[in-house]
């Protein structure tokens, strides 16, 4: 099966069955802690922020709260979950955008590079292959301030795809550590913090890379 047909398998998934990921998104609650460290360590002097992959707007709303909603923009490619992002947090600028593809253009707006003091993947890039996710690494460094935050949450393994079949369709899991997307950044970004942590049986790490030159 070629790539971008597992892309595509994907973002069929959630646009099927958009509320059954809301909730089970929902279940895991909102990340305030991550959302609230990430805006401490931003060190760029812009409070804007970029969410890819936002799903539902479950965190949206919170980081909002935070920043005010003309510094927010959520892409997600499922098109399902931006209707749901837009009557979840109607105040939120939304756009229906695979992370893969997204550019400066988005929704008609023209934004600037190193434009964000923020850029949010939380259990996103998991999705995106060890080539599409160095290739995002390299986009979200141009679209950063000097000092701005790259926060990534993702499931922790050693490097592998895994398919998963939910409600009879089938979606496209990769695996990382820490130290493979530090190695994707080589005097680009430090980083400032990370963790590796269970959550339902399952191990997660979350990074946060601060924007150096």
């Amino acid at each position: 099966m070629k790539k971008i047909d597992k892309n595509k398998k994907t973002v069929e998934a959630y646009d099927k069955n958009p509320q059954f990921y809301a909730e089970k998104f929902d279940s895991y609650g909102m990340r305030i802690e991550d959302v609230d460290r990430a805006l401490k360590l931003n060190e760029s002097g812009s409070t804007k922020v970029l969410e890819l992959g936002c799903g539902s707007g479950r965190d949206a709303q919170y980081i909002i709260s935070k920043v005010g909603k003309e510094n927010y923009l959520g892409t997600d490619a499922s098109e399902g979950l931006i209707e749901l992002c837009r009557k979840n947090v109607p105040q939120g600028t939304f756009h229906v955008k695979d992370m893969r593809e997204v550019s400066l253009q988005i929704g008609g707006q023209a934004y600037e590079t190193e434009t964000f003091g923020v850029i949010f993947a939380f259990a996103s890039v998991l999705h995106v292959n060890r080539e599409e996710l160095a290739d995002l690494v390299e986009k979200c460094h141009k679209w950063l301030k000097i000092g701005g935050i790259l926060y990534i949450s993702t499931k922790y393994g050693e490097y592998k795809e895994e398919k998963i079949t939910n409600l009879g369709d089938e979606k496209f899991y990769y695996f990382y550590r820490p130290e493979d997307i530090e190695k994707m950044i080589p005097y680009k970004f430090f980083m400032v913090y990370k963790n590796v942590q269970d959550i339902r049986g399952q191990s997660w790490f979350e990074v946060a890379l601060r924007k150096i030159a």
